[in-house]
């Protein structure tokens, strides 16, 4: 199923709402097999075409994915923590550093975690040209995710998180305040992640997913 969902991910996600108005019509047919023009052949349909019901819906688990680049490990060690605080609030996360994941990993997270973080390192004045990439992929695969932050590691100055909600916002999220951290994290930079984690946890709350 893990595959399934992954293939989902790349290649459906951007069209879910054309599959569901579609779906209906699959309903009516007593499917023996399904057999895909690229993939296995699966011989238990239900199975199958429940999840891509579900993925359909656009229903979100507690979830949130963080994805990342850190040129000095910086943004890594952020990312860490706030992997950590937010396990402690109770909301499993998965860390995905973009300069060595395979990003359908990151797609097939994304077909229901409610949040997405992006982290990444000041180079001039904007986010890092990989972290944009990818927030553009993201952006392009239309996930359903409710709740959208960044963390930013800075010398000086520079709109990158602006420009990352900027990216993003076709997604029609809730963007989250972002962390921006400048020079090595300090006490007062792991407290405000901590305050993220709080505030990400709160609103999977909200929305009945905590």
């Amino acid at each position: 199923m893990t595959a399934a969902k992954r293939y989902y991910a790349e290649i459906m996600m951007p069209l879910r709402l054309m599959i569901l108005k579609n779906l209906p019509k699959l309903q009516a047919l007593d499917v023996a097999v399904i057999a895909p023009s690229h993939g296995p052949l699966h011989d238990r349909p239900e199975p199958i075409s429940a999840a891509y019901r579900d993925w359909l819906s656009g229903a979100n688990r507690n979830a949130a994915a963080l994805a990342y680049v850190s040129m000095h490990g910086r943004v890594q060690t952020m990312v860490a923590y706030l992997v950590e605080a937010l396990t402690a609030y109770g909301v499993p996360s998965v860390a995905f550093d973009l300069t060595a994941c395979d990003v359908g990993d990151l797609a097939a997270e994304l077909v229901d975690a409610a949040t997405l973080v992006l982290g990444t390192p000041m180079v001039l004045t904007g986010p890092h040209p990989t972290v944009m990439a990818g927030a553009y992929l993201i952006s392009m695969l239309k996930p359903p995710i409710q709740f959208a932050s960044s963390i930013v590691s800075l010398g000086w100055g520079g709109k990158a998180a602006e420009q990352l909600a900027e990216v993003v916002s076709g997604l029609k999220v809730e963007l989250i305040p972002p962390v921006l951290c400048k020079g090595a994290p300090k006490e007062a930079d792991f407290r405000a992640l901590d305050t993220l984690a709080a505030a990400i946890a709160g609103k999977h709350k909200e929305r009945g997913l905590l």
